[in-house]
């Protein structure tokens, strides 16, 4: 079964948490720590690597990651990349991981912004 791209978002990002409530986490530290975990499982997922695994994005990828006051991400910035790492799949990646909405909220105004390594196979 094909899945497209925005089937596939929908599905993985907004599924059956979307309606519960999420709870608001003041610290830097439990936002960054949690995020971190969050980030690690989406990296996990089979539906996610297959996606990567399509478009042939592979090698690593550090981003500063901010993330808004709705859990949601706000900015991706791509701080350095691996040599078997392209552009392209920076890009892919990038555009894949922004609609991302963590399952916390901040509170009202606040942004935090935090390091991640996508490691992809």
């Amino acid at each position: 079964m094909k899945l497209s791209l925005p089937a596939f978002l929908a599905t993985l990002f907004f599924g059956a948490s979307a309606s519960a409530q999420r709870p608001v986490l003041d610290s830097r530290e439990e936002v960054t720590a949690r995020a971190i975990a969050q980030l690690d499982s989406l990296m996990k997922e089979e539906k996610f690597l297959t996606m990567l695994a399509k478009e042939e994005v592979h090698g690593d990828y550090v981003y500063q990651i901010g993330v808004g006051d709705k859990g949601q991400i706000n900015s991706m910035r791509a701080i350095s990349r691996s040599e078997n790492a392209s552009i392209d799949g920076q890009n892919y990646l990038n555009n894949l991981v922004k609609v991302y909405k963590f399952d916390f909220r901040l509170p009202k105004g606040n942004f935090y912004k935090f390091e991640y390594t996508f490691r992809t196979p």
